[in-house]
């Protein structure tokens, strides 16, 4: 069932997302071919920032569109109208959090890699690419130097804190959603207030924490202990506080879920 509900989300998000995605590439070529033509002198030359105005726009635009549509897609299909259809469904609550989780954390990663590339084309017509071969090797030089053997440590907990902390960002939202649903009438604003007040007590635990560790570790602290002590401890609080998330979501959608 899970399946049917991921290819469900997906072609639903699709609608909205694809044609972003695709004014994103469509900008990225013409601001590329543009950069690389002396033919737009006289009247012509605003063209060529024209195309550049719509090429940073639709950047903008792909981040800004992908929150806000995932957002108000997790927010009316589950607690307006359309969730007296969704809670009917022969699942669990937890699978609709999953599929609008995973669906959710896929294009949250489409649209950041489709910036990142956009970006990386256009700079490719003004820097060479062996340069920026050269670059990464001297980095990865550096990165190896630093570690001292824990290089490849590093890259691996990097990317799973990447995750983690993207998955921590749309499960925030959940959880203040779900707490949002209780006040009837002002499920929006709720959730606003829920959303600040969860973030307010997590920067609190976080600025508390940093001070304790700031007390605890030399003020000269050794690269390797980034990769063997505070990696490990933000990596494990992520896990914790997802889970909490997941729980609150969960547990309000099974046995507190207001739809009135």
């Amino acid at each position: 069932m899970l399946g049917k509900l991921l290819k469900h989300e997906l072609r639903a998000t699709s609608r909205y997302l694809l044609p972003i995605f695709v004014i994103l590439a469509l900008f990225t070529v013409l601001a590329k071919t543009a950069l690389g033509l002396e033919i737009f002198d006289g009247i012509l030359s605003f063209i060529p920032g024209f195309i550049m105005v719509g090429y940073v726009i639709s950047m903008i635009a792909i981040v800004v569109v992908t929150i806000v549509v995932l957002v108000m897609r997790f927010y009316k299909n589950l607690t307006s109208d359309e969730g007296y259809l969704m809670f009917t469904l022969p699942v669990k609550s937890s699978q609709l959090i999953n599929s609008k989780l995973i669906i959710a954390f896929f294009w949250s990663f489409l649209s950041f890699l489709a910036v990142i590339l956009a970006i990386i084309v256009l700079a490719l017509t003004e820097v060479d690419i062996m340069t920026i071969k050269l670059g990464f090797k001297m980095f990865w030089k550096q990165i190896n130097t630093e570690f001292m053997g824990y290089s490849t440590l590093f890259v691996v907990e990097l990317i799973v804190l990447t995750i983690l902390s993207g998955i921590n960002k749309i499960l925030h939202v959940y959880a203040s959603i779900a707490l949002g649903q209780l006040l009837n009438g002002h499920r929006l604003l709720g959730s606003f207030g829920a959303f600040i007040g969860i973030t307010v007590a997590i920067q609190f635990i976080v600025t508390a924490a940093i001070l304790v560790m700031g007390i605890t570790f030399d003020s000269d602290v050794a690269f390797t202990t980034l990769v063997t002590v505070l990696f490990p401890v933000v990596i494990i609080s992520l896990i914790v506080l997802n889970g909490v998330f997941y729980f609150i979501t969960d547990y309000l959608f099974t046995k507190k879920l207001n739809l009135e």
